[in-house]
């Protein structure tokens, strides 16, 4: 408003009002992408786009799974954030888990993780494979039996091994839906036994609950497989990302819709006090998720084969 009369402003308020429009009303509809482009357009949507508050706002709206910090917006790391955006766009998140992202060494590590199991799943499919699917999600396990994924063993009784079972959650992997008619989509059941981690791959809607343990199994040696040799086997990778533990599974064959089965390779140690590692695995652990078609590819080195020759990423407070 611009008035030349004696006593009335002679600032205009149109800059600011299509400032603020452009932010309200616009910003929030633009994709993040498109967002350095108009940038460069004029002199207020410069002043607009300058403004970490838009990009925040765009990219959580292309982001729906993930619990962004504004922090990440900043001048300083909006550049590098940017430059990782693409493998974050095209990831897989499991139902019900939210992806926090709080800082820019959690966004690096997510994204190194992420971007090497996806480049891996395209590098399989390339070679035939007809399974290769790549997801985000949380392992939470039950409180009450928890102690089953720091025990070796239990006492011995009656000359049997006690065999405490720990439940956790179920990961689906939307993408990945048999082509048989009825067939639910994939999806990975976890739990511990005897210092064991435990998973069944299915897609028959069976429920954790009622996933049988093999007929030879013992935690001594970690079981036997008594699935039936007519089933393809996947090949899994389970690697988590937290500050309490390190669970590094790679390479473990399960077969589908069968009993539950041992991660054979990789490590689990904790980072921190047992309570604290306990109260991680409850409250949910978030991981990195990998499911092929096939048996591995063996490795003659060890430490490569387990990936102990990479540094560990560690997310978030978890």
């Amino acid at each position: 408003i611009e008035s030349g009369a004696p006593g009335t402003c002679n600032m205009s308020f149109s800059p600011i009002i299509s400032r603020h429009l452009v932010r309200r009303g616009v910003a929030k509809f633009l994709f993040v992408v498109d967002l350095s482009r108009l940038q460069a357009l004029n002199v207020i949507t410069k002043s607009v786009f300058d403004d970490g508050s838009t990009w925040f706002e765009s990219a959580s709206a292309a982001l729906p799974t993930f619990k962004l910090c504004r922090d990440l917006f900043c001048t300083a790391c909006r550049v590098q954030f940017m430059a990782l955006l693409k493998t974050f766009l095209t990831a897989i998140v499991a139902d019900g888990c939210e992806v926090p992202l709080g800082s820019i060494e959690d966004v690096r590590q997510m994204a190194s993780l992420l971007k090497n199991a996806q480049r891996a799943a395209a590098s399989h499919r390339a070679r035939g494979g007809n399974i290769a699917h790549v997801a985000i999600g949380s392992l939470a396990f039950d409180a009450e039996t928890i102690d089953a994924a720091f025990e070796e063993t239990t006492s011995l009784e009656n000359g049997q091994v006690g065999l405490d079972l720990c439940l956790g959650t179920s990961v689906t992997f939307p993408t990945a839906t048999s082509r048989h008619r009825g067939a639910a989509p994939l999806c990975l059941h976890f739990a511990w036994q005897s210092g064991s981690l435990l998973v069944s791959a299915r897609d028959d809607n069976k429920p954790s609950t009622s996933i049988e343990m093999p007929q030879d199994y013992h935690p001594i040696y970690r079981g036997l497989d008594d699935a039936p040799r007519s089933r393809k086997p996947l090949t899994v990778d389970v690697v988590s990302l937290s500050h309490a533990l390190i669970l590094n599974h790679r390479n473990f064959v399960v077969y589908t819709n069968s009993a539950w089965q041992a991660a054979d390779s990789g490590i689990f140690t904790m980072r921190s006090p047992r309570q604290v590692a306990c109260e991680a695995l409850t409250r949910g652990v978030l991981c990195i998720m990998y499911v092929r078609d096939g048996m591995p590819e063996h490795s003659t080195n060890l430490a490569k084969a387990l990936h102990l020759d990479r540094p560990q990423a560690v997310l978030g407070s978890r």
